[in-house]
Parts: C-alpha cells; sequence; structure tokens
C-alpha cells in the first residue's frame, strides 16, 4: 500500500514551501487478501485523487500521521521553523526509507521507534528494517518552511498528504500543530476552510488541524505581523 505516494508502500508529506516526506518501501509483506472481497465494486468506488473528505474513521489501520511545528522570532527572520512529527500505524514490512524532500532541512533526529528492528539515520531519511505490525516512527529536525511576504505577511504551505494504492486513494488521517506567538502574529486564513472532516481549532498560539480524507490535500496557512 502507498500512503500519500502501487504494490509498494510509500509515505509522502509534500508541500509547496515545506516539502516533507516520502516514505517508500522494498519487500513488502503486507496482507492483501481484503483486495478479493468484492474487488469488482471496490474498483466501481476507487478514489482517483479528488480530494474527498470522509467522516472520521478510528481504525488502528488507518495511516496517521502528526506534525508539530513551532514559529518563533527567530523563525520569522530566518524561515527555520522546529519539526516534530510521528506516523503510526505503519503497515509491516521487511524494508522501508523515509525520505525527506525538505529544500533545507538539518539536525534530523529519530526520537522514537517501535516495532522496527533497525532504524538508521541519514542526511535526509531514515532507513527502516523488519517493520512490525502497527509500527510508529517519531523524528523531529529543523526545517525551512515559513515564507515572508511582505513586512507583515508569512505563508506556510503543506501538500499534498495522500495514501496510495496502486491506481486509488485511501482514507489517511492527518493531523498538523502550529505553535506561534499570539502577541506577535495573527492567523489571517486557513485553506481549506473549516467543514466536515477537515476540523480546525484556534486557541491562543496554536492552530491545531484534524482531518481525515481520501485523494490529495493541500493545506494552507497565512500569518500577519501585529
Amino acid at each position: 500500500m502507498k500512503f500519500i505516494t502501487g504494490t509498494r508502500i510509500s509515505i509522502k508529506a509534500i508541500c509547496v514551501l515545506l516539502f516533507p516526506v516520502i516514505l517508500t518501501a522494498a519487500e513488502p509483506q503486507v496482507d492483501e487478501s481484503w483486495l478479493d472481497d468484492d474487488s469488482e465494486l471496490r474498483a466501481q468506488q476507487v478514489n482517483e485523487g479528488q480530494l474527498m473528505f470522509i467522516d472520521p474513521i478510528h481504525d488502528q489501520s488507518i495511516l496517521h500521521s502528526d506534525t508539530h511545528l513551532w514559529i518563533t522570532k527567530g523563525s520569522r527572520q530566518t524561515g527555520w521553523v522546529k519539526m516534530q512529527q510521528c506516523y503510526r500505524h505503519l503497515d509491516a514490512v521487511g524494508r522501508t526509507d523515509v525520505v525527506y524532500a525538505y529544500r533545507k532541512m538539518k539536525n534530523l533526529q529519530v526520537t522514537r521507534a517501535e516495532r522496527i528492528a533497525q532504524v538508521r539515520v541519514g542526511q535526509h531519511g531514515v532507513e527502516l528494517e523488519d517493520v512490525g505490525k502497527d509500527a510508529a516512527l517519531c523524528v523531529q529536525a529543523d526545517v525551512k518552511v515559513l515564507q515572508h511576504l511582505s513586512d507583515k505577511t508569512y505563508v506556510m504551505q503543506n501538500g499534498p498528504y495522500h495514501r496510495k494504492f496502486l491506481d486509488g486513494y485511501y482514507p489517511y488521517h492527518v493531523s498538523l500543530t502550529v505553535h506561534y506567538s499570539n502577541n506577535e502574529m495573527q492567523l489571517m486564513r486557513v485553506e481549506p476552510e473549516a467543514q466536515d472532516g477537515f476540523y480546525v481549532t484556534e486557541k491562543p498560539g496554536i492552530l491545531s488541524i484534524d482531518s481525515w480524507f481520501e485523494g490529495e490535500l493541500r493545506i494552507g496557512f497565512e500569518f500577519s505581523k501585529k
């Protein structure tokens, strides 16, 4: 199963300014017997990439990526943002490479790895071997993702997030939290707008997105300097 990006596994959270993660896999050991059930109906219902928000699915088999970004005073000056990211409910595979395609990235570290026999950190990614069922991986890094458009406007875009198998897109749960100083910055807008399947929660200095969807999702933020 392909997360974000055939019969091989890959996860990808690509951004326009923030070019995130691509998880690719070799030697997959995924149980594909479910494809034999109602295969003709499944083929008729397959999502071919169009974004469709769905009701929350509280299922341990659904891939969940949870990302936190911290915008500081230094971030507004340099564009560098602290990133922490976790993937949960990974499929069991023999070997998986997590490759980050950020334009600029540094200090990549693995902070947590569960049900993964071997983890090796490279300059722009992480190699995983013998990934067990419901494995989890968390990393942290510094990424240059904040763009200063004018004296008072900052933008950050994320996407497309998608989970793909063969020619179809399947349910994906994405959580994204942005931390910032509400004394110095004001949120102007989020795209897409809040709706069923795309939930936006705003608290002082914290913006949280929680979304369940099929297809490709892009998330954009615009902030104004106070």
